[in-house]
């Protein structure tokens, strides 16, 4: 048990660390102390605290009594980074005599820490997603002097990680628990390993093939501003052997900078799609009202719909209710398909939206046809068109998100878009004469088509991209 003062401390030193860790990451503390520190390098006051209190007092007065923001901290570390006030040069100029007094692991951590800054510097100006993620690579194998360095980055839709490469690049995904980088993704619990083929988790296919011979690894989880993870940044091959304790730390402060950049990233991003989303709304529902021809309102439509939400391809099928069939047309051919077959008749008959991220794990997708086609389905957004009654007289589908899978906002916007649509659609006189076609039928892959007469097909409708999953390629291939 312990004499009584002995268990009186242990007592406070329980309610001390109780809730310690849920108290420094709500009020962003690690940020905090960030922000002070470069505040104080990059100054070098002859009195610190006093530097401290200014500072501090300066930011109180500027709040004005308002209550605090964890997320300021942030705000505060980057607006310092950028300072162009700061004149480090002249500041290490006049403390020589000061570091040669310094223990040599003092001056050797002062030198990382110093070096840190400038990446923080570095990689906090960066918006562009993927220039942040090289600034952020390149930093981290200068600073842990390691061979190569990966950023992985949560994808919460998929439960995976998804290796940051070079734009335009074929995504690689990690499962979550997966190797070392999903071990870590998952706990939350940096790794750090010196032999990585003693180590189970490691996957030494990789060097199998390519002939590189992993040795020592170093897996630090990035978290926000929330301590909620979002990736990871794993480093190999330490060029002194293995990686130490003051790496792991480095490392640490560089994840933490990295998750502040990448959320900065993502939102500019996110700014800049959104601004693109709306132009392109607002440049398709123009041409729909520029009295345009039969023809060339459907081929509007088509070719114009998918660029709203960054699709590859898009297909529109008007709604024939007395045959029960959809109807869509595609270059020199009108292609018909049974209302209730298939993606584009569930969402008709039904009056409900389907978003798959996965193609091939729904039932309802023919994989037949890209196995044919060879093209590769992903994603896919289907939804109603409505008329003013609300009856359904139309569905567009969308195909293979550029990047990621089709989202609320995807979703939002397309409704936006077809509640606008659907009247102009309803009074056109494509749909009034979609509801003379035959009543012969097929199936959604392999569905009757009808050549249109030489007037029809003059009337400015070009052949256009995929429909229905890849069937154009089998009507073009006739």
């Amino acid at each position: 048990r312990g004499p009584p003062g002995v268990r009186a401390m242990a007592a406070d030193s329980e309610k001390f660390s109780e809730g310690a860790a849920d108290y420094l990451g709500k009020t962003n503390f690690k940020s905090l102390v960030e922000w002070l520190t470069a505040e104080v390098l990059f100054h070098r006051p002859d009195d610190p605290l006093a530097f401290v209190r200014e500072v501090v007092g300066d930011k109180l007065s500027k709040r004005g009594g308002a209550p605090y923001d964890s997320r300021e901290c942030d705000r505060y570390l980057q607006e310092c980074y950028e300072d162009p006030s700061v004149d480090t040069d002249s500041a290490m100029a006049g403390r020589k005599e000061a570091e040669a007094e310094l223990p040599e692991d003092a001056m050797n951590r002062l030198k990382v820490l110093e070096k840190l800054i400038v990446a923080s510097r570095s990689i906090a100006k960066t918006l562009d997603p993927f220039a942040a993620t090289s600034n952020i690579i390149s930093e981290t194998c200068n600073l842990l002097e390691a061979d190569r360095a990966t950023l992985f980055k949560l994808d919460p839709a998929r439960g995976a990680l998804k290796l940051m490469v070079a734009e335009g690049a074929e995504d690689i995904y990690l499962p979550l628990g997966t190797g070392i980088a999903g071990t870590v993704a998952e706990t939350g619990t940096p790794i750090n390993i010196s032999d990585a083929y003693s180590d189970a988790r490691f996957d030494r296919s990789h060097d199998d093939k390519t002939g590189y011979r992993t040795k020592s690894i170093l897996c630090v989880p990035v978290r926000d501003a929330e301590d909620n993870v979002v990736g990871c940044i794993q480093a190999i091959n330490s060029a002194s052997g293995e990686f130490s304790e003051i790496d792991e730390e480095i490392l640490g402060i560089l994840c933490a900078q990295a998750g502040v950049a990448l959320r900065n990233a993502d939102l500019y991003t996110l700014a800049v799609k959104s601004h693109e989303k709306v132009r392109g709304l607002l440049e398709v529902i123009r041409a729909m009202h520029d009295n345009l021809g039969i023809n060339s309102l459907m081929f509007t439509i088509t070719q114009r719909a998918h660029t709203i939400v960054d699709a590859d391809r898009c297909t529109f099928f008007l709604a024939n209710h007395a045959s029960k069939e959809l109807w869509a047309m595609q270059g020199e051919v009108d292609i018909r398909i049974p209302m209730d077959k298939g993606i584009a008749g569930a969402v008709a008959t039904s009056g409900e939206m389907i978003n798959i991220h996965d193609a091939y794990e729904d039932s309802r997708f023919n994989q037949e046809v890209d196995r044919a086609s060879g093209y590769r389905t992903r994603t896919i957004l289907c939804m109603p068109l409505r008329g003013t009654d609300a009856k359904v007289v139309g569905v567009i589908q969308l195909i293979n998100k550029r990047f990621g899978v089709f989202d609320a906002e995807d979703e939002e916007i397309m409704e936006v878009f077809l509640n606008i649509a659907g009247p102009i659609i309803e009074n056109s006189q494509l749909f009034q004469a979609s509801a003379s076609k035959a009543d012969e039928s097929g199936t959604e892959f392999t569905g009757k088509t009808v050549a249109r007469t030489a007037s029809a097909s003059s009337a400015g409708f070009a052949s256009s991209a995929v429909i229905e999953e890849g069937d154009e390629d089998e009507e073009e291939d006739d």
